[in-house]
């Protein structure tokens, strides 16, 4: 099966950047802010995992520890912000966690 051609998924573009891009929406501003204070809370508490650990707790501790792409999301989302851009930045912040 050939993947040439197809689009690629957000995820998938998203480890191909090294740079984050300046924000311009004050929504995604303002979303950035607040995932950015949650990821430092989670990473403070030992609740913030990387994506392999999130996969192995799924189903068992899924309700008290995040990942920065759940951070990112529910911080988008609460305020209507680019949760791409949010992840991005958070990636940036937090690569071990990505």
């Amino acid at each position: 099966m050939s993947l040439h051609g197809l689009k690629r998924d957000a995820w998938h573009r998203l480890l191909d950047e090294t740079e984050v891009e300046m924000v311009h929406s004050s929504a995604t501003r303002l979303a950035l802010a607040e995932a950015t204070r949650r990821a430092r809370e989670c990473h403070d508490q030992h609740r913030l995992l990387k994506p392999f650990e999130a996969m192995a707790v799924a189903c068992l501790d899924g309700h008290t520890t995040e990942t920065l792409y759940s951070v990112a999301r529910d911080a988008a989302i609460a305020t209507g912000g680019d949760s791409e851009t949010v992840f991005r930045h958070l990636r940036h912040t937090w690569p071990d966690f990505a």
